[in-house]
């Protein structure tokens, strides 16, 4: 069911711009990366989430990839940052014996996931550099979602978000699943990884940041509100912005100067997990509430982002401020 639900529509793109010989797929945990991938018809599936292959992978990278079979999936793969080093030497090899041996391999070597831009960055840009094809990859859109699931609704769609699992087990609690996201990756994972202290704060700054989806964000409102310097919210807003939680669209000007210094308006790329900090517990609630027409907005702001990323297409987003 979940994989009827992911578009084929990126999977022939990833097959037809993925030139070099590793494909980084990046984007929030639990939208669908894997399971798109599963469909390239991959050799060997390693997930490092499990704790125990993640230190093997980082004690011995060069005798976990032995044992593999190309092309090889691995999931969340900023947790072994020592396998980069060696995936690059195995692409710089493969490369050797192309060149020398006239070796060809039709499809990439190697497919990664990662959840955690931050992690990843840097090595990425170390040892990836010119070897991999980044793709950014975000929740169910709602051709999607409409294309598996004919009785969805908006008022459904607008509270479950684009999350693949929210809509395959009914007998989830979305309020519950949410929590346990928030928790998980957004405080935990992201906000740990990336030196991030003060959680109460962070949590604080969240939830200021969901009331004012769809709005103009005002940084001094929200460091007031939040008793926190505007300095550190900015720099907590950016690790958001890297990890596909919140985007930031520009105020258009012909002047690109002004389209730099005016306020921008912000937006969730997820309606339900934007939903949840907002304290929604159910579809009715969120439908009725004061945030719907700013909700509306950023459903609509979500589904253009994931065309344009779907698609590469070369688009820039802005708002107009009359």
């Amino acid at each position: 069911m979940v994989k009827s639900m992911i578009t084929r529509d990126f999977k022939a793109v990833l097959e037809s711009e993925s030139t070099l010989e590793a494909v980084l797929l990046l984007g929030p945990r639990q939208v669908g990366k894997s399971t798109l991938l599963e469909q390239m018809r991959v050799g060997s599936h390693l997930l490092l989430d499990d704790l125990a292959l993640r230190e093997r992978a980082q004690r011995d990278p060069a005798l976990l990839l032995d044992g593999a079979t190309l092309p090889c999936l691995i999931d969340e793969a900023q947790y072994a940052p020592n396998l980069f080093s060696e995936i690059k030497l195995r692409i710089d090899k493969f490369r050797r014996e192309k060149r020398e041996l006239g070796k060809v391999y039709a499809s990439p070597l190697f497919y990664l996931t990662g959840s955690n831009r931050t992690m990843l960055d840097e090595n990425v840009k170390e040892s990836l550099a010119g070897r991999s094809n980044l793709f950014l990859f975000l929740g169910l859109s709602v051709k999607e979602v409409l294309g598996a699931m004919k009785e969805a609704s908006l008022k459904s769609i607008l509270f479950r978000g684009g999350f693949p699992e929210l809509y395959t087990r009914p007998e989830l609690k979305v309020y519950g699943f949410m929590n346990d996201y928030i928790m998980s990756f957004v405080e935990k994972d992201i906000a740990v990884s990336a030196g991030i202290e003060k959680m109460s704060a962070f949590h604080t700054v969240l939830r200021l940041l969901a009331a004012r989806t769809g709005q103009f964000l005002n940084m001094t409102q929200v460091s007031g509100a939040a008793g926190v310097d505007q300095k550190t919210v900015q720099s907590w807003l950016s690790v958001l912005q890297r990890n596909l939680i919140v985007a930031l669209v520009p105020s258009y000007s012909s002047n690109l100067s002004s389209r730099i210094i005016k306020m921008p308006k912000l937006f969730f790329y997820d309606t339900g997990l934007c939903a949840r900090l907002q304290g929604h517990l159910d579809e009715d609630q969120t439908w009725h509430s004061s945030q719907m027409g700013a909700l509306f907005e950023t459903l609509v702001f979500s589904e253009i982002k994931k065309t344009i990323l779907n698609f590469l297409k070369p688009w820039e987003l802005y708002c107009w401020r009359t």
